[in-house]
């Protein structure tokens, strides 16, 4: 065949083809093959189908319960926190109602300690009266009792004083005498 037979041949294909339809003809010159095209829409859609069955799905469903797990866990990390923080406060109130009954303790301590001591110093002082007084009274007793004594030593003195001045007959200043050296041995 010629050139000329050729693109002859060429010519009546693409007036043939233009005749019968437009699409076919800028189809055919791309290479398309309707038949053929359709066939592999058709194996493009039955492979597209089992992917999204077997494939994307799956991993669709996969990535849904990942995600539903990791919106659960920063849900319980946030009432983890929000407990944290409840617990953390509670535990400020916790020490400071602790410090305070510590405190209180404390001064209770003190205010009983003080009245201890005072009811010690009060009971100090009843026994440093009551030995005062004791010893007072002893004191008294005592000396009563050597005013007795001496009264009773002076009477004795007096009547042998007078039993002598009365066996010596004495005068006066003998008399005198005698009662001066009588004084004299009582002091």
């Amino acid at each position: 065949m010629s050139h000329e037979e050729t693109t002859d041949s060429y010519t009546q294909e693409v007036t043939h083809t233009e005749s019968a339809n437009p699409i076919e003809a800028v189809a055919g010159q791309f290479g398309l093959n309707g038949t053929m095209f359709a066939a592999q829409l058709v194996n493009f859609l039955i492979v597209l189908i089992i992917l999204w069955i077997f494939v994307y799905k799956p991993i669709t469903r996969f990535l849904e319960e990942r995600q539903e797990k990791i919106e659960k866990s920063v849900k319980q990390a946030d009432e983890i926190e929000k407990r944290m923080v409840a617990i953390e406060k509670e535990r400020d109130v916790v020490i400071v109602e602790a410090r305070k009954e510590a405190q209180g303790i404390a001064e209770k301590a003190q205010v009983d300690a003080e009245k201890r001591g005072e009811e010690i110093i009060a009971a100090a002082k009843r026994e440093v009266e009551r030995v005062i007084v004791k010893g007072k009274q002893q004191l008294a007793d005592e000396k009563t009792e050597m005013v007795r004594e001496m009264r009773k030593d002076v009477v004795d003195i007096a009547m042998k004083a007078a039993a002598r001045i009365v066996q010596d007959a004495v005068d006066e200043k003998k008399s005198k005498s005698l009662a001066e050296e009588v004084v004299r041995k009582m002091t």
